[in-house]
């Protein structure tokens, strides 16, 4: 988090615009287009594009529509947002991986807090503790964990239907060694998570460098 920036919420270039939030906390709706094209593993293997990315693992989770019965569901559960980080679970158990095999995340920050909320739904840390992986730098660019080294929604801009598949996109980028100036050294396996209307949607998506089956 940037702390030159939250120092300046509820002032007059930085109105508060709920709660704690202001308005350099969320993310500016902008025009924009994304493709992503996938492909069966079997056609993958017959046209011999073994050496491109797959998608390792997935999940995907629903949550009441209304806010009120969202609180209301998850009173019992550690987490602020039980239904995202039950969809990042069943996407590292479905490509059989860890946090600790991501190089790389992207996350749907259409405002800071769903960021922060991101962090221990990852896994990143335990829920209560997001604020140790800011104070120990663990996801800046250079950190052990980035998160959003492409800016996120808050800095690329938020084109809405666009943004899950803008995101996927970079995934793609790093973990293929094309995503320029904001690339992260080394990264093999990427993970995203996109969410909406309050995480009433929860996708999450792995991908990384071919699987050994594909050699």
């Amino acid at each position: 988090m940037n702390f030159d920036q939250a120092s300046t919420r509820d002032t007059e270039t930085n109105p508060l615009v709920g709660g704690r939030l202001g308005v350099s906390d969320c993310s500016q709706v902008t025009d924009g287009a994304a493709v992503v094209v996938l492909a069966s593993e079997r056609f993958v293997k017959e046209r011999g594009y073994c050496n491109k990315p797959i998608v390792k693992g997935y999940g995907h989770r629903t949550a009441p529509m209304l806010f009120e019965k969202k609180m209301a569901d998850n009173a019992e559960s550690e987490y602020t947002l039980p239904w995202t980080r039950q969809a990042c679970v069943d996407a590292y158990k479905r490509a059989g991986l860890t946090v600790d095999d991501i190089d790389v995340f992207e996350t749907h920050d259409c405002f800071t807090s769903s960021e922060y909320a991101a962090i221990s739904a990852f896994g990143l840390t335990e829920p209560g503790k997001e604020y140790e992986a800011i104070e120990s730098g663990m996801i800046e660019f250079n950190g052990t964990k980035p998160i959003n080294p492409s800016g996120g929604l808050i800095g690329a801009g938020h084109p809405v239907g666009a943004s899950g598949a803008r995101m996927l996109l970079d995934l793609y980028k790093q973990v293929t060694g094309t995503a320029g100036g904001y690339q992260v050294a080394e990264a093999k396996n990427g993970m995203m998570l996109n969410i909406g209307g309050s995480a009433t949607t929860n996708y999450v998506f792995i991908v990384g460098r071919e699987q050994e089956a594909f050699v």
